[in-house]
């Protein structure tokens, strides 16, 4: 039995029948929770590119506001998880127990970094195909299974 959860979340068909398996999943365990987790894959602002690139341009000069760079991370999550939120309703309604959390990186090696720290029983991930270079799951998908010892379920 699954109590928590993690749903890799990309808007995408595959996706949104995840979430319902997640929620079918744990809809009759007591206290049971689903994290929808989006990923998303934000320049890096301390990177020393952006920070040549904006200064050459004019942006920027010697040094950076890193108050003005966070806000402005925090305002793409806000505007990440709202996106998210909106999308889940019709498929969450008054389900509780479920959260969105947005990580910024790479997607397999965020997924299963999150659902390691996090502690989750299982990851519910959509399939996605991508022809014969990763036989039938999707790349995400066949990295997410070889870099965990979590249990992965994969939905069609």
């Amino acid at each position: 039995m699954y109590k928590k959860v993690l749903v890799p979340y990309d808007k995408s068909e595959p996706a949104k029948n995840a979430l319902q398996a997640a929620i079918d999943l744990v809809s009759e365990v007591p206290g049971g929770e689903i994290t929808v987790l989006s990923v998303v894959d934000w320049h890096d602002f301390n990177a020393e590119t952006f920070k040549i690139a904006s200064r050459m341009s004019g942006v920027m000069g010697d040094t950076m506001d890193m108050e003005v760079i966070s806000e402005v991370e925090s305002e793409a999550i806000k505007a990440d998880m709202d996106a998210i939120a909106e999308n889940i309703e019709p498929l969450v309604g008054d389900v509780d127990g479920v959260g969105i959390a947005v990580v910024n990186g790479s997607p397999h090696d965020s997924i299963t970094a999150y659902a390691d720290e996090g502690d989750y029983d299982c990851i519910v991930m959509g399939h996605r195909g991508l022809g014969a270079v990763r036989g039938m799951l999707g790349s995400v998908c066949y990295s997410v299974l070889h870099k965990t010892n979590i249990p992965v379920l994969i939905v069609k």
